[in-house]
């Protein structure tokens, strides 16, 4: 399970997030959703840990994630929007250095991201979307439970978008729960729950409640 209560973070100034809370249990796919600059970047760095709140509690199967980080190590997998790629290295270095002392790459995941004819090639020469899918590969090889992307399928054409929302279908299946940010409203209407942010906090409308027209009924609020 994952919960995160009562989260709050400021810029300067700006407050973020003002109290958004969430909750997710084993097999669910939750979609973060708002307009630019609503705090789902920054909501999904505090949940991943790479980032401190200013208040609030978060938690991972019933272990505190504030008072012990190694927590968020131990069960969080976290794919930035920036690729945290080695430029200069080739895919298969990259894939073995955050591996994280895994012997070799995981085979299922290099063929499931269609990396394999891509090993020995510098990620330099990779386009956007090969990017991407080797972050994301090379973040999701070491089988972290919970899974959190901020818009994992932003610079991938349709065919490409399809493999990668297959796959946290998959990893859904299995018991595992992923978190993700996105503006593609076929996206949100894969999730189990789609949390809304606006003004700092957050509404969630689960699977059944959700349709087209309340996304973008949703969005129109904010306009």
């Amino acid at each position: 399970m994952v919960l995160a209560k009562d989260i709050y973070k400021k810029y300067g100034k700006h407050e973020v997030l003002k109290g958004a809370s969430i909750e997710a249990v084993s097999g669910d796919i939750i979609a973060l959703a708002g307009k630019n600059g609503c705090g789902k970047s920054t909501f999904l760095q505090i949940l991943a840990g790479t980032m401190k709140s200013d208040k609030g509690d978060i938690s991972f199967y019933g272990k505190d994630a504030i008072k012990d980080r190694h927590n968020f190590l131990k069960y969080v997998a976290y794919i930035p929007q920036d690729d945290p790629l080695f430029f200069n290295l080739t895919v298969k270095d990259n894939l073995d250095f955050w591996a994280g002392g895994i012997k070799d790459p995981d085979k299922s995941v290099i063929e499931t991201f269609e990396l394999t004819d891509l090993l020995k090639t510098k990620v330099s020469k990779l386009s956007g979307g090969m990017k991407r899918r080797l972050s994301i590969a090379c973040m999701v090889q070491r089988k972290n439970p919970i899974v959190l992307l901020d818009e994992p399928t932003s610079s991938l054409d349709p065919y490409f978008q399809k493999s990668i929302t297959d796959w946290m279908i998959s990893h859904k299946e299995h018991g595992g729960t992923i978190i993700f940010s996105t503006h593609h409203e076929h996206e949100m209407l894969l999730a189990d729950k789609v949390c809304f942010f606006n003004d700092g906090k957050i509404e969630s409308i689960p699977k059944e409640n959700m349709s087209i027209d309340v996304i973008r009924g949703r969005f129109s609020k904010e306009e």
